[in-house]
């Protein structure tokens, strides 16, 4: 952790954020997915050279082929985050606008698989199941939820016209009332009887066939007698009643379908969340590989070259976060040869001494930075870099104490030291930028050596 706070690769000193580090100069992601897989990956890089290649490889070919660079980070900037919508079917949550925003971000994969194909790419290479499976769910979401859905259940409005057959006669009696009532209306003028029938509504007695005074004699045995008036009587009919209840209860019933044909989409969404994380998590190491390739032709980065010689070679290296920050030709390089094996005469240990301001903590922290973008599949800022991954790296720099707990700077150093002298192993690197300036020149120097 102390490593992780002094190297600020995700976030500063000064105020904690994420602010001149290394994740701000590597995010260059499209999605949420891929942001935090990228800031997992500065924490915790790869070991084994096969690994650190086989990530590297994968940069490589998108750096390499601009188009299909430009086509993927097009593709990906539609992607939602398909981990939080999965988590949200997953607990039943999910509203027609998480259902919507997954049939969004499943086009994009179905996208991103024909450009994966077209160009011959390492990514979307997926089984001829899960492509099925992948567009089976796709095509069900595109059919059943409505464009314009509303995110509370009770609205209406979530299903789309022709999924149902209920549910589009219950929106047809809803909004073709007026018809309805009126096709009724010249059933019975067809009828022998009276020919001149006319519907009225009463908020109280509901729809009525009206009959005059002077009609009472031809009304026919099905009427049902509902109210006398001055001039005229009201009536109702067994179907008329029937078409009454209908168009009453058509609003209510239409949620109440509604409701459960979105459940019935929702199940079978959540059948499918295995194969939803499977589809994140390919889309999340895409999106941060695709980062690496981008910073890399953005910053003009080179790719690592690694060796079991135990060695470390930065010819022209320079500070990738300090270098985002200056003017573009401002920072001078500087190269560092290493090496731990003693078959060689090269040095495994540097004594960097200069006058304040030279820049030597930037170059010890810049040592550490590029190995680590190389040990995470990123290209380096540097003109050549070989070097062996190493197994941990220790950084031992700035002056705090920590007064709270009754420890000195000079504890404080003195403990960090005393931690990597017993952890360090021969694979290890370790930065310390000047030992033993909490105390006495003297004792200082005695520290050092």
């Amino acid at each position: 952790d102390s490593t992780r706070k002094n190297l600020e690769l995700t976030q500063n000193l000064r105020d904690g954020t994420t602010a001149y580090t290394l994740f701000e100069t590597l995010c260059h992601t499209k999605t949420a997915m891929g942001t935090r897989l990228l800031r997992h990956w500065l924490n915790y890089p790869l070991r084994h050279i096969q690994e650190i290649q086989t990530r590297l490889q994968k940069t490589a070919s998108l750096y390499r082929n601009e188009n299909l660079l430009v086509q993927t980070r097009q593709l990906l900037a539609t992607i939602l985050d398909i981990y939080r919508l999965a988590g949200r079917v997953s607990m039943k949550r999910a509203h027609g606008k998480d259902l919507l925003a997954l049939k969004q971000s499943l086009h994009a994969c179905l996208q991103l698989y024909t450009v994966s194909q077209t160009n011959n790419a390492f990514f979307m290479q997926l089984p001829d199941e899960l492509y099925a499976e992948l567009t089976a769910l796709h095509t069900l979401l595109d059919n059943s939820i409505a464009e314009d859905c509303p995110t509370v259940l009770t609205e209406g409005g979530l299903i789309k016209s022709g999924w149902s057959e209920k549910l589009d006669n219950l929106r047809s009696i809803q909004t073709n009332a007026h018809q309805l009532l009126e096709n009724s209306l010249q059933e019975e003028r067809k009828k022998p009887g009276i020919h001149n029938l006319k519907i009225k509504y009463n908020r109280l007695m509901g729809y009525c066939l009206e009959v005059s005074k002077v009609n009472l004699n031809a009304v026919p045995e099905h009427f049902i007698r509902r109210r006398s008036l001055i001039n005229a009587e009201r009536f109702t009919t067994d179907q008329l009643s029937d078409l009454e209840v209908q168009i009453n209860n058509a609003g209510e019933n239409s949620i109440a379908c509604e409701r459960e044909l979105f459940d019935e989409v929702h199940a079978q969404v959540y059948e499918k969340i295995s194969m939803l994380q499977h589809l994140a998590q390919e889309i999340a190491e895409l999106d941060v590989l695709q980062a690496f390739a981008y910073a890399a032709r953005l910053y003009a980065w080179v790719e690592p070259q690694f060796s079991s010689e135990q060695m470390l070679c930065i010819e022209e290296g320079r500070h990738p976060v300090v270098e985002k920050h200056l003017p573009s030709g401002e920072f001078i390089p500087n190269s560092l040869t290493l090496s731990s094996n003693q078959q060689t005469d090269i040095p495994a240990f540097a004594l960097i001494t200069g006058p304040n301001m030279a820049g030597k903590s930037t170059f010890l922290r810049q040592i550490a930075l590029i190995l680590i973008l190389a040990q995470i599949g990123s290209f380096v800022p540097a003109e050549k870099t070989v070097c062996t991954p190493v197994d941990r790296i220790f950084c031992r720099v700035g002056a705090m104490d920590n007064l709270a707990r009754g420890e000195s700077t000079f504890l404080v150093e003195m403990t960090e030291t005393a931690y990597i002298l017993r952890n360090a192993t021969s694979e290890s690197l370790i930065i310390m930028d000047e030992v033993g300036r909490g105390t006495s020149t003297g004792d200082g120097l005695a520290i050092a050596q």
